[in-house]
């Protein structure tokens, strides 16, 4: 059950119960936890914040991102044209790249090389100009949802924010060559600020597409993370909770099928990677390990007790991070 829309995460003086709640939790400022410890410990050895930003849209599958990881700060930005197959990616490693006094909500700016996340006038503005350029323009539509999830390693909380079907403008120049833009409700937003484990594994999901009927569909799914309670399927812009879900798969995990599905059997489909994008960082104090296969996904999907086939677009995730 998604429960009413939450203004703040603490209160009285702890964070609020941990559960799903309606669109974007705007107060999330984490000072309260982050100076625990001596000289702000919790902030650099255990809390982590970042945004990613993915579009699936006919015709172009593109992600960016910003991640404050406490001692290290990443970010990284990939496309891939579905129309005549180019791929290209960056990304960017900076020790302690955001101050101690960096305590973001999702209309922060974050800036990290040349990488750089924003709002103004109530759009999201999101850019990244080296070996090539992109730019996003997105309206977050207030169709999302929080979650608040217990961690471990007697860690307070991890809070998430999702949102599909984000109405969206795209323009990349990649180095003159070729120019790509795109426009409509392909866009997903994923704001996540906590505590993760200082061990944190995850298989994970997001896509947009059609039903057979016409629907307009889009997944947020997760395994072995936040207890499981991020899993939100969108029909028609009408949020539903799944269950637990199950992901399967076999290496190379970017040229075999991923089989996922939830156990409520709601949800079943499977990716065929059309490209990835990884990284394996270790940095002593860290080290973070995934590959995003990206590509199409076809299934069935149960909507008012009827059985629907669909097709979409999205990206999946296998990580393992020690942070």
């Amino acid at each position: 059950m998604i429960q009413p829309k939450q203004i703040s995460l603490f209160a009285n003086n702890t964070h609020i119960p941990f559960g799903v709640y309606d669109d974007l939790i705007t107060n999330v400022d984490t000072s309260f936890w982050d100076k625990q410890g001596l000289l702000t410990k919790k902030r650099r050895t255990e809390r982590k914040a970042w945004i990613f930003f993915g579009v699936f849209s006919p015709d172009l599958i593109c992600g960016i991102a910003i991640v404050d990881a406490g001692m290290v700060a990443t970010a990284f930005s990939y496309f891939y044209s579905l129309k005549d197959g180019i791929f290209e990616e960056d990304k960017t490693t900076v020790p302690l790249g955001f101050g101690n006094d960096f305590n973001p909500d999702l209309n922060s700016e974050w800036k990290l090389g040349n990488y750089s996340i924003k709002t103004e006038n109530g759009k999201m503005l999101l850019q990244y100009s080296g070996k090539y350029k992109m730019f996003i323009e997105a309206e977050n539509n207030s169709n999302g949802a929080s979650i608040v999830a217990p961690s471990k390693d007697k860690r307070p909380f991890n809070f998430t924010y999702k949102n599909c079907c984000v109405p969206v403008k795209v323009q990349i120049n990649n180095g003159g060559v070729n120019t790509y833009a795109s426009s409509g409700k392909y866009g997903s937003i994923d704001f996540t600020k906590g505590y993760p484990p200082r061990e944190t594994i995850w298989n994970w999901l997001s896509f947009i597409g059609n039903t057979e009927s016409g629907k307009i569909i889009a997944v947020n799914l997760v395994d072995r993370f936040n207890a499981n309670m991020e899993n939100v399927l969108w029909v028609d812009g009408k949020k539903i909770l799944l269950s637990n879900a199950k992901f399967t798969m076999q290496e190379p995990f970017d040229k075999t099928d991923w089989l996922i599905e939830s156990a409520d059997g709601i949800l079943n489909c499977h990716l065929s990677p059309r490209g990835a994008r990884r990284e394996n960082l270790n940095a002593l104090i860290m080290k973070s390990k995934f590959i995003q296969p990206f590509g199409t996904l076809d299934g069935t999907v149960i909507i008012d007790g009827k059985e629907e086939k669909f097709t979409a677009l999205g990206v999946s995730e296998d990580h393992h991070a020690v942070w």
